[in-house]
């Protein structure tokens, strides 16, 4: 299946609109009024009148930019939130202790947060994930989703061993090249190659010389 980069959030997602400036959506500086945001090629955030200071996918991060004035001073850095929180803890408790109820519990406190369907058998609910592998799935997509822009995706598809899928081949956003309505094409904008050995970093090789029982990483 491609790969969409940008496209980590579904556009029903509430978290889409929170999370990423997209063509045709007010953009965050309000400070000469409400400007429409035009991702297409001629469009006033477009690569033709941008310069080199355009998206190459057709899509910004919005997420935890400044609201108003964008020169706004003393912002905290959010370095870890609950959010990450609650979602390591189900994590780690799917795999040490499958169908504990906290799962569904912390689970349930994220979806809820985000104004989307909780997991259970209530009016509105969805179907729980009926077994260990599809609750993983379940909170992986959860982790996907919630965490984006935070800095943890990289990290998670390389210690669950799946970068070789997610992180290899081509990425796809829109045409940035083109105008309307064009522009709305999916496009390969880069191609990336991500293999076995790029789990773990080469070490040095004046390091594996120096030691006659050091030994290289598989691949390098």
């Amino acid at each position: 299946m491609p790969k969409i980069l940008h496209l980590y959030l579904p556009a029903t997602e509430p978290r889409f609109y929170a999370n990423i400036t997209y063509h045709n959506s007010v953009w965050l500086n309000t400070t000469y009024g409400n400007i429409i945001t035009e991702m297409n090629n001629n469009g006033n955030s477009g690569k033709a009148t941008g310069g080199n200071d355009y998206s190459v996918t057709g899509y910004i991060v919005r997420k935890a930019m400044g609201l108003g004035n964008w020169r706004e001073n003393n912002r905290p850095v959010i370095l870890y939130r609950v959010g990450n929180l609650f979602l390591d803890y189900v994590e780690a408790l799917n795999e040490s202790t499958p169908g504990d109820a906290d799962i569904l519990l912390y689970l349930n406190q994220i979806r809820s947060r985000a104004g989307i369907p909780t997991y259970g058998a209530g009016v509105g609910q969805i179907p729980s994930p009926a077994s260990q592998n599809a609750m993983r799935e379940a909170i992986r997509k959860e982790r996907r989703v919630e965490l984006a822009f935070e800095n943890t995706r990289y990290f998670d598809t390389r210690r669950w061993k799946i970068a070789e899928t997610t992180d290899n081949g081509p990425m796809y956003g829109l045409s940035i090249n083109q105008n309307l309505p064009e522009f709305f094409t999916k496009t390969v904008f880069e191609n990336r190659v991500f293999t076995k050995r790029h789990y773990l970093f080469p070490i040095p090789a004046k390091d594996v010389n120096s030691d006659n029982l050091m030994v290289q990483n598989p691949g390098w």
